[in-house]
């Protein structure tokens, strides 16, 4: 038995390279329970290292190619524990585009 982390960038809602779609196409995706008004915030390392700093098992990554596979492998080949300093900072960072990263729940469609 173990604990997997998973959606570690939010299907890349947290990362800094995602910009949102139009409103109008977020309303009729299965993502749409929660509206994103801005891009993310972070780079994968960021938001890899913060969950592997985090008692995990395993991480999920969905990746669309090979070069994010390999930056992937790449990031978890280098990892080091992030201090409690630095793990506040990215929850800190993450702050205002937390919301429209927990797409995954069933959240109010109304506040789009």
């Amino acid at each position: 038995m173990g604990i997997i982390g998973m959606k570690v960038p939010s299907r890349g809602r947290l990362l800094a390279s995602w910009t949102p779609p139009s409103l109008d196409a977020q309303r009729h995706s299965w993502e749409g329970s929660a509206i994103a008004h801005r891009p993310g915030v972070m780079t994968m390392k960021d938001a890899m290292n913060f969950t592997l700093s985090h008692p995990v098992s395993t991480v999920i990554i969905g990746c669309d190619n090979i070069p994010q596979l390999e930056e992937n492998v790449q990031i978890a080949r280098d990892f080091t524990p992030l201090s409690n300093s630095q793990m506040a900072a990215l929850n800190e960072l993450a702050a205002p585009v937390a919301e429209q990263s927990l797409f995954f729940r069933f959240t109010d469609r109304s506040k789009g």
